[in-house]
């Protein structure tokens, strides 16, 4: 838009009107015509926010989609209208929708109780709701015919018509192709949302900007698509062609017939607030971004009668989440030494408010990334907040004239110089360059880490950040080899070092001459090397023979790969003189159960624990899987083959994120199970 006056992102209230309507209607058809998304949530809901409150009847805010372009065929016309959804950010608003909802389905607009009788009609099956997470991915309409089998899939497009993304569509393995037998003899249509699952995302996050626009690209891609299409996933929300009566029972259909579906409530109007907290909370699990709730009446046919607007449904509403992305203005790039020598770009930003919380540092990943941004103080940057968890810079809206950010030419650890490595990225053999001290073996920064991460995973207790600093200043360790040298007179002279402490310490690294082996790999602090894949590996032999595993060994191993696989065998070689030097000292020994691993009754088996145990602690647990020639997790992954639930958790309203998760896993296709802590403990030991 020619003279748009939006370099202060912020202040949209110094816009005139038609700056305001016509920088909207160029968002909505960046959004639904190119899936782009020039500018953050947060500014396009302060842009339609202030045109909202200046002239609420204006043409620009009935818009839903944008039109479609294309060769003839490659339209297609909604039976329905595909409308997008109003939206409210604050319970106060949520209850205006609700009475307004009321209002038109009793005649009670100017009641003076209307608050009151709102309150009492939510507790009614005509006034309750349903509730499940608003998806930020790409709406799709899947059509099937009376013999059930998918003959069309469109997007949304303007809302009335849409694009044939059929072929690509059929390739997700979470679009059903074929309904079971079809009582419907008008055929039916499914409605979802199509999204790339952040798992896959991740894989390619130094890449491309944001899953919903890979998405979005993907599935209307006619040829040579950026990524699999097979990547992306279905959530079906909406049944037409049924007639059944309530939002619940259309849900329970679509489960009922194969399609996955979001995790979803029935609830009254007062559990909204809880309802949406609880959904809120469960984020950084979920394998999708959710920018809000929807809330639709469970009731169809109330619904149908207070009727649709030219944008959007009087019976539903999107509440928003707090902004998890914001512009916001670059102030420096701090440079964080890392234990294995990788010197990795930090911004600092001005504080913005993400997810709930104020943010003033955003990783920038690697060189390549901080390269591919160009950053310079004084840019207006695009935080993003993924998850609820880790604010990462997204892109530069608005550069500044001031001379781009450069890498630093010497370590800001030791003040040895830097040096550029590639390394694969594993997508395809694209290279990422990764700047790095160019002595990481003597950066005392770098050491400090590597050190400490070696006395948490050998659950040294007393060896904290200031013990190992002073260790590592003193001259008196060097690498995890020189714990073992310590004496009382050592540490004895240093500050704060009293008797008991000194004999805290000592105590501690005499436990640690004898390690078994997981333990041992974890402690290297090999990037690749966790507790499942540690345990994994110690299955197939002691130290020397995992040491001599080659790629493809390693990568024939359940739930691991190519990638992994490199990462170990590269790790293992660069830490070799300190395996060579640690083995002077400690002696490291196979698990108990090692002889039973590939013939014990668990073999093959990844468990992971949730919810209180009665019998035994969760450590133990871990310890007797185990034993029976199973990998005990931590977090419910695409490779866990079983999930054991303590407690009540199974018949809880608000389960656990790993039991979500293993929930969702299932409803997608996967092979894990879940199962009652007492019945697995009776399984596997005879006893609960």
């Amino acid at each position: 838009m020619s003279g748009d006056p939006t370099k202060d992102l912020a202040d949209v209230r110094t816009w005139t009107t038609d700056a305001l309507a016509g920088r909207l209607a160029d968002l909505d058809e960046a959004y639904h015509r190119r899936a782009n998304s020039p500018v953050p949530d947060a500014v396009y809901d302060r842009i339609k926010g202030e045109l909202l409150r200046r002239d609420p009847k204006h043409p620009a805010l009935a818009a839903v989609g944008a039109p479609v372009d294309g060769e003839p065929g490659d339209k297609v016309e909604h039976a329905q209208a595909m409308l997008s959804l109003d939206k409210c950010t604050t319970l106060d608003e949520f209850w205006a929708w609700y009475r307004g909802c009321l209002a038109g389905a009793t005649d009670r607009a100017n009641s003076p109780r209307l608050d009151d009788e709102a309150r009492a009609w939510s507790q009614t099956p005509l006034g309750a709701l349903v509730a499940l997470p608003k998806i930020d991915g790409l709406a799709c309409s899947l059509r099937y015919d009376a013999a059930g089998r998918l003959v069309r899939a469109a997007t949304r497009g303007d809302g009335r018509i849409g694009e044939d993304v059929t072929a690509n569509a059929r390739k997700l393995s979470t679009v059903v192709q074929q309904l079971p037998a079809n009582r419907f003899a008008g055929g039916l249509e499914v409605r979802g949302e199509i999204y790339l699952p952040l798992s896959r995302f991740a894989e390619v996050a130094d890449t491309y900007a944001n899953p919903r626009n890979l998405a979005a690209g993907t599935l209307k891609a006619k040829d040579n698509p950026a990524i699999d299409p097979g990547w992306l996933a279905f959530f079906a929300y909406d049944l037409l062609g049924a007639q059944l009566p309530t939002e619940s029972s259309k849900l329970e259909a679509l489960a009922g017939m194969g399609f996955a579906v979001p995790s979803w409530r029935r609830v009254c109007a007062p559990e909204a607030q809880a309802a949406f907290d609880g959904f809120d909370a469960a984020r950084p699990a979920d394998e999708f971004e959710a920018d809000g709730i929807v809330l639709r009446l469970d009731d169809c046919g109330l619904a149908q009668r207070l009727g649709v607007t030219s944008h959007h449904p009087r019976g539903a509403i999107a509440w928003k989440y707090a902004a998890s992305a914001d512009t916001t203005t670059l102030q420096s790039v701090h440079w964080s030494v890392a234990r294995t020598g990788t010197i990795t770009p930090v911004a600092l930003v001005a504080p913005v408010s993400l997810s709930g919380a104020t943010v003033t540092r955003a990783t920038l990943h690697n060189l390549s990334n901080l390269r591919r941004l160009g950053l310079a103080p004084g840019d207006v940057v695009e935080i993003v907040r993924r998850g609820g968890v880790i604010p990462h810079v997204e892109r530069v809206v608005t550069p500044s004239a001031a001379p781009r950010c450069a890498p630093p030419t010497h370590c800001p650890s030791c003040g040895t110089a830097t040096r550029v490595v590639a390394r694969d990225d594993g997508k395809g053999g694209k290279a990422v360059e990764i700047l790095m001290c160019g002595d990481p073996a003597n950066c005392v920064t770098a050491r400090q880490r590597s050190l400490l991460h070696y006395c948490q995973a050998l659950e040294l207790e007393g060896f904290g950040d200031k013990v190992v600093e002073t260790l590592i200043d003193q001259g008196l360790c060097d690498n995890p080899a020189d714990l073992y040298e310590l004496t009382a007179e050592d540490l004895r002279p240093l500050p704060r070092f009293g008797e008991i402490l000194v004999g805290n310490l000592l105590g501690q690294i005499t436990r640690t001459r004898r390690v078994e082996l997981p333990a041992f790999l974890v402690a290297l602090g090999i990037a690749a090397l966790g507790k499942s894949t540690a345990q994994l590996l110690a299955s197939r032999g002691d130290l020397a023979a995992v040491r001599a595993m080659t790629l493809d060994d390693i990568a024939q191993l359940h739930s691991l790969g190519d990638k992994t696989a490199a990462a170990i065998v590269s790790g293992l070689r660069d830490k070799a003189g300190l395996v060579d030097a640690l083995l002077r000292h400690v002696e490291v020994v196979q698990p108990a159960a090692a002889e039973m691993a590939g013939a014990g009754p668990m073999a093959g088996e990844v468990v992971v624990f949730t919810g209180a145990l009665s019998s035994m602690g969760r450590r133990d647990a871990q310890q007797l899987v185990v034993r029976l020639g199973g990998i005990a997790g931590d977090s419910v992954t695409a490779e866990t083959t079983l999930l054991v639930v303590g407690g009540d958790e199974l018949d809880a309203a608000e389960p656990s994120s790993k039991l979500k998760k293993a929930r969702k896993l299932q409803a997608a296709g996967g092979a894990i199970r879940i199962e009652r802590a007492d019945a697995f403990f009776f399984r596997v030991q005879g006893s609960p």
